[in-house]
């Protein structure tokens, strides 16, 4: 099957963080090529993991073996990004930018900065979509972890089912 999101794929905290929250670090790791952090989405997760959220201990066992960390430029000639959003989106943006790659993030503002750039964008929905596509998870299993987001994230998604986004024949 030919690769829908041009790889790496730049993961930002939200993203990861939902996946984690639903134990799916692995579909993130098996479904992907090769799912990135950058530095800054690292710490944030460390962060996250010191103050006690103990879902994000996944990922931070998958940065040491399937979740590579992956640096990003620091030219002064991408300040307008790290000027408009928060570090880690800002950080995935450029590492997509650098690397030829696809940010995935939920941030609306992010994706427009994206978007503005040509990057390639999905986010957690679309990894769930993909998931479903290749066979990795049910899309039973998926409307669950989205629905489960929903509830104790506070996550927005623009569709009640995964399945809407399918082919009739998912």
């Amino acid at each position: 099957m030919a690769e829908r999101h041009p790889q790496p794929v730049f993961l930002d905290t939200t993203v990861v963080s939902n996946f984690a929250s639903t134990d799916g670090i692995g579909l993130l790791t098996t479904v992907l090529d090769s799912p990135v952090v950058v530095p800054a989405v690292r710490e944030e997760i460390e962060r996250g993991e010191r103050a006690g959220y103990e879902y994000l201990d996944a990922v931070v066992d998958a940065l040491a073996e399937s979740l590579p960390v992956r640096e990003v430029p620091s030219e002064a000639d991408h300040s307008d990004i790290r000027d408009r959003l928060d570090a880690g989106e800002a950080e995935s943006i450029l590492g997509a930018l650098e690397h030829g790659g696809t940010v995935a993030t939920d941030d609306l503002a992010a994706r427009r900065v994206a978007e503005s750039r040509e990057v390639p964008v999905t986010g957690s929905v679309g990894l769930l979509v993909l998931g479903v596509e290749r066979g990795t998870i049910a899309s039973e299993t998926a409307d669950d972890w989205l629905d489960g987001w929903r509830k104790h994230r506070g996550y927005y998604a623009p569709v009640e089912s995964v399945k809407e986004l399918l082919d009739d024949e998912q």
